[in-house]
């Protein structure tokens, strides 16, 4: 369903101001403010900051889901699928750099809630450590490691961006995007070693 021009200037807002304060501490009335609208039309459209945090997490997550789903699909060799994920995962992230700060903000604050959300939108994690760990042909403590290293070496620099950018490239963002070059590549050679290695 397509949002209205209102929708989605509340949508945006929302997400730049959970972005930066996390749901708990962000107030309607900053969201309505950010928009540029009443607080009484911010409730029209959104009855409550549960249901707006609710409908901007699944419209993010919307982003990451197929990247996610393809580590499921066992028709493809666990090799294509790392290939396919790790490439789709960098890609989402590039395009949505807001992603990895807004979800590890809720990680911390209501894990249960974010979980919940996770599965209502078709995807349920808990499901991907035995499926992997019959394609590497290991233990589901192996894959839990194989799953958490890849995601790890995806997702820290986008999180560490500000702190790497000012000690390593001494604010220069351009300089931090040409060093992220070809990551992608070095990430899945990397995984893929891991993978024959065990």
């Amino acid at each position: 369903m397509t949002e209205t021009p209102t929708e989605q200037k509340i949508l945006d807002a929302a997400r730049k101001l959970f972005m930066q304060k996390g749901m708990g501490a962000t107030r309607m009335q900053e969201i309505a403010d950010e928009a540029g609208i009443n607080k009484a039309l911010l409730h029209y459209y959104f009855r409550s900051k549960q249901k707006l945090f609710e409908h901007t997490f699944k419209e993010a997550f919307g982003h990451l889901q197929p990247s996610l789903q393809v580590l499921t699909n066992i028709d493809l060799p666990i090799e294509q699928r790392m290939r396919s994920f790790i490439s789709e995962y960098v890609d989402v992230i590039e395009q949505n750099r807001f992603l990895p700060l807004f979800i590890m903000q809720e990680i911390q604050r209501d894990p249960a809630n974010l979980y919940k959300l996770m599965t209502s939108s078709g995807f349920d994690p808990r499901k991907l450590l035995p499926l992997l760990a019959k394609a590497i042909g290991k233990s589901e403590k192996e894959a839990f490691e194989l799953i958490l290293n890849t995601i790890s070496l995806v997702v820290f620099p986008y999180v560490g961006q500000p702190l790497i950018t000012h000690v390593f490239f001494h604010g220069d963002e351009q300089a931090f995007a040409q060093a992220l070059e070809g990551r992608k590549e070095r990430i899945t050679s990397l995984i893929l070693s891991t993978i024959k290695n065990q």
